[in-house]
């Protein structure tokens, strides 16, 4: 039974992928650098040798011209014995040994200026050393060739040992650095990506649970900012809101099955009488009236839900830009005047001019509409409604409606701007619980904070009991 060998799972992410190849990149550079390092040197070394070289030439050639080649070689001889750093070897047109301490010219092709590297074996001559076994041998050498009269032949060279053991360990230095380098990077690549792995791992075992249906399930955090706990953030974060959507669904489907039974109940009622008790024309017209009015009540309920839904979805957004709310809302302001007049209440309009925020007008203006529409329906005759528009200490837009009516305990104000949710003492008003769910989503959308508060108090000589009214305020963002 054959077994199959599978890549570690930490070698398969991108963490491992993107730490081998920034190690393959620092061990590349850092081999590039000295490989630089290392061309400098070899050329310094070789420079330097070459001008020493040429020193000395110059030096015996002015002996050839004062001396002849009896000058040169017993320069030769005097340097060589003297235990000079030099190389020499002097050779007649037979290429017999004259003097110097090399046994032979190196076996080397020189270039075009005569310039040649080689190895070489001092001559275990008495005049260079005393001891032949403490000769060195297999050294490494520069030199150059010059040439004569009468075929004479002289070889002047240095050695270069040194330098060229020092290049070749910093040739070692760079392979081993760069392999160091590399292999250091695949080892603390492994350790950061398992890490990475693992911690990468809960969020996808997390991702896993809830696409099996558990959204209670939440992915662990670490709470160190790191990129990791800032995504399981957002990722926790996200599925609150996809569990706050999904109970809010499950209330609105509730919602409107309560809501929207009785009257479609009625309309079914009413229609059946007319077919079995028959009656007149006028019996069967007043029956279809009054069933197309249960109808338009019926498509406004879902209307209101459809705009809600496509509000809370952000289709609206690109409608966004920078505005005066001062117009929009002198509109609604002259539009409802004349609606509280005929309600018997006292309507004021306080709105500054020359504001300015980031907004969709026509989402304003039924936002608008939406609160004073509730505060004229729910306010007693003889109470007062005000709409307010001002600019706040901080820059925001504040855009306000209050009123005298009887308010709504601070128990129930977040559980209000759910939808279709009505109050009991509300429920004898027309609607079906999605105007302040409206102007919520509103306020999302705009990123604008919607607050209730308790409004100014009862007002004197109004017909019936009030309440502490309510204060109903929509706070943008400066734009």
């Amino acid at each position: 039974m054959t077994s199959t060998w599978r890549v570690p799972a930490f070698a398969r992410t991108t963490a491992f992928k993107l730490t081998l190849l920034s190690a393959a990149l620092f061990a590349l550079s850092s081999f590039a650098i000295l490989a630089l390092v290392y061309g400098a040197s070899v050329g310094a070394a070789i420079r330097r040798a070459d001008a020493s070289i040429t020193t000395e030439l110059a030096a015996i050639e002015a002996r050839y011209v004062t001396g002849g080649l009896q000058g040169v070689n017993r320069y030769v001889v005097q340097r060589s014995v003297g235990g000079s750093e030099f190389l020499y070897l002097l050779t007649a047109a037979n290429g017999r040994r004259v003097s110097g301490n090399l046994s032979g010219i190196p076996e080397a092709n020189p270039d075009i200026q005569g310039r040649v590297h080689f190895q070489y074996d001092r001559a275990p001559i008495d005049e260079v050393s005393e001891d032949p076994s403490l000769t060195p041998t297999g050294r490494a050498g520069r030199g150059r060739i010059t040439t004569f009269e009468d075929g004479y032949v002289l070889f002047v060279g240095l050695d270069v040992e040194e330098e060229t053991r020092f290049v070749s360990n910093m040739l070692n230095a760079v392979l081993a650095a760069s392999g160091l380098s590399l292999g250091l990077g695949i080892i603390s690549g492994a350790v950061v990506s398992r890490r990475f792995a693992k911690r990468l791992e809960a969020i996808n075992v997390a991702a896993r649970q809830v696409m099996a249906g558990d959204l209670q399930t939440r992915t662990p955090r670490t709470y160190s900012g790191d990129d990791l706990d800032e995504l399981s953030g957002n990722f926790n974060a996200m599925l609150d809101r996809v569990e706050h959507l999904m109970h809010r669904m499950r209330s609105a489907g509730d919602s409107i099955a309560h809501d929207l039974r009785m009257p479609l109940t009625r309309m079914r009622g009413r229609l059946e009488t007319a077919l079995v008790q028959g009656g007149t024309e006028g019996d069967y017209e007043a029956a279809l009236a009054q069933a197309v009015n249960d109808t338009e009540e019926l498509l406004k309920t879902f209307n209101a839900v459809l705009s809600l839904s496509r509000l809370q979805a952000g289709e609206r957004r690109k409608a966004m830009e920078v505005l005066n709310p001062s117009e929009i809302l002198a509109d609604v302001a002259e539009m409802y005047e004349p609606v509280c007049e005929d309600v018997g209440l006292e309507f004021t309009a306080e709105i500054e001019r020359d504001l300015s925020l980031t907004g969709d007008r026509e989402l304003i203006a039924q936002a608008a509409a939406n609160l004073i529409d509730n505060a004229v329906k729910y306010t007693p005759e003889g109470g007062a409604v005000c709409l307010r528009a001002r600019r706040c200490s901080n820059g925001a837009i504040e855009i306000s409606v209050t009123d005298t009516g009887p308010g709504i305990p601070a128990e129930d104000r977040a559980r209000v701007l759910e939808r279709f949710v009505r109050l009991e003492k509300s429920r004898s008003q027309p609607g079906v619980g999605l105007g302040l769910s409206l102007v919520q989503a509103i306020a999302e959308l705009h990123r604008a904070d919607l607050t209730l508060d308790d409004g100014p108090g009862e007002v004197e000589g109004a017909r019936e009991a009030a309440g502490p009214g309510l204060r109903v305020a929509l706070v943008f963002p400066p734009a």
